[in-house]
């Protein structure tokens, strides 16, 4: 997101050069055509920060206006791993998950919980094909919970979510530093954004 410095900087530019544009077209300069200044530098930095927390969500600004999929929410879903356990020669198979995005106009961060540990995304961005589907790709880091750590340890590792119609459905693939591969597949419960597996859960 663009700072309230930067929005200073920019108007103020944008002043000056108007002003240039003026002097050099024989226009006179008085103290009357910076009086609003203020105001309109004030009114530019809250319209800018109501619109990259909240406005851009509004659903006609999409997607002539704001190209950003609006994920907001929390996910159900589960996460399937191509881990082999030496022990039985099989897969673990699928791990019920929930997969909350907390998201600006400028910003998406992902929490991804199991009933055995939480991730939390590194980074996080869009990324547009030129048939126009858009993907989430992330990194993240995964923290175990305390008691499972000695057979899974935190680690690091990589996300890429296709986005279905109207941003309700989430499916792709992870990879760790682990050496582990698997498919991710979500589908949107809710708009509200809990912050562990059992408020997931009462959803």
């Amino acid at each position: 997101m663009i700072s309230s410095l930067q929005l200073k900087v920019l108007f103020w530019l944008a002043v000056g050069a108007w002003a240039l544009l003026l002097v050099i077209d024989g226009q006179p300069i008085t103290i009357s055509l910076f009086k609003p200044s203020s105001l309109v530098l004030s009114t530019i930095i809250v319209v800018v920060t109501v619109f990259e927390k909240w406005a851009w969500r509004w659903s006609p600004l999409y997607p002539w206006f704001v190209r950003t999929p609006n994920l907001l929410g929390a996910y159900k879903g589960e996460v399937n791993s191509h881990w082999v356990d030496p022990a039985t020669g099989k897969q673990r198979g699928a791990i019920p998950a929930f997969l909350v995005v907390h998201q600006t106009l400028s910003s998406v961060h992902i929490r991804l919980y199991t009933a055995e540990s939480e991730s939390c995304s590194v980074l996080g961005a869009f990324v547009e094909a030129p048939d126009g589907r858009t993907d989430l790709l992330f990194t993240y880091r995964s923290e175990p919970r305390l008691e499972v750590r000695p057979r899974s340890p935190i680690h690091y590792g990589g996300a890429r979510l296709a986005i279905g119609q109207e941003s309700d459905q989430l499916e792709g693939s992870y990879w760790t530093d682990r050496q582990t591969i698997g498919t991710l597949n979500f589908r949107r419960i809710s708009r509200k954004t809990p912050h562990s597996f059992s408020e997931c859960a009462a959803l």
